[in-house]
């Protein structure tokens, strides 16, 4: 559905990533966590096509919604200049969340750079369903980690990662995971986002460890609906494989049906 969603205010929370706060009651409420909204940059042809933002909070209470983005072209460098009180076209909820099983495991969710913003309204409802939840997150250096203790609840136990050591351990997100596997981490159920190559990496080890994995994939994307069919990507289904689009089908999948 088609919203106008009003702007309560644009941040700056890390280097080159901002928080946008946007406030409309009736989507807030039908949002869920690993839905995305499809947004109209501006009202002229520049930039023609809406851009997709994954929610990273959702407040029916107070009607409002949360977008994390990094600034990635003309696009996000426009929305990152908005001002309060400027009204957004908003196609949404989009796509297929997060599934919610009656299992009580732990759930770790792993986040790679922006990949984080949908695992933050994830980590706060199944903190809500009482579950222990742990966020593995790596970024590029110190500068590229958002400020997560105005972010997640505090339950959450937080695990760094960074490429330059700068914060927490030095290397990818997917190995400080693996090093607490081999350490004796119990079974436990895990969501990821990040880039393509993270989530193929993880899928690969998870061969191993055999954990539920949920993924949240990014792909570039033009109509949101499923119609162009640009965001398809391969599905194995049974001993065949099949497309599926990102926008409709997804953004989350189980690892089992990604084919890389």
């Amino acid at each position: 559905m088609l919203f106008k969603a009003c702007v309560e205010s644009v941040e700056e929370l890390a280097r080159h990533s901002y928080y946008l706060l946007l406030r409309e009651p009736q989507l807030a409420a039908q949002s869920r966590p690993g839905q995305f909204l499809h947004i109209r940059i501006g009202e002229s042809l520049v930039p023609f096509l809406r851009r997709p933002f994954s929610l990273a909070g959702a407040c029916p209470q107070r009607g409002t919604l949360e977008v994390i983005f990094r600034l990635a072209g003309e696009g996000t460098a426009i929305l990152s200049r908005v001002k309060k009180g400027a009204v957004l076209n908003c196609l949404g909820p989009l796509g297929r969340g997060f599934q919610f099983s009656a299992s009580r495991l732990p759930a770790v969710l792993l986040a790679g750079g922006a990949g984080v913003a949908p695992l933050l309204f994830l980590a706060r409802a199944l903190v809500g369903k009482k579950r222990r939840v742990a966020l593995f997150y790596g970024a590029a250096s110190r500068d590229d980690l958002l400020p997560l203790k105005r972010l997640l609840p505090r339950e959450t136990a937080v695990h760094l990662a960074t490429d330059d050591g700068s914060s927490g351990y030095q290397g990818r997100v997917t190995d400080l995971f693996a090093g607490a596997v081999r350490q004796g981490m119990q079974p436990v159920e895990l969501y990821a986002c990040g880039p393509r190559p993270m989530l193929q990496v993880l899928t690969k080890k998870n061969e191993a460890w055999n954990f539920p994995l949920q993924l949240s994939l990014e792909e570039r994307m033009a109509c949101g609906l499923g119609a162009c069919q640009g965001c398809a990507v391969s599905i194995r289904q049974g001993e065949k494989s099949t497309y599926r689009m990102v926008c409709s089908d997804g953004p989350v999948f189980a690892a089992q049906e990604v084919e890389w």
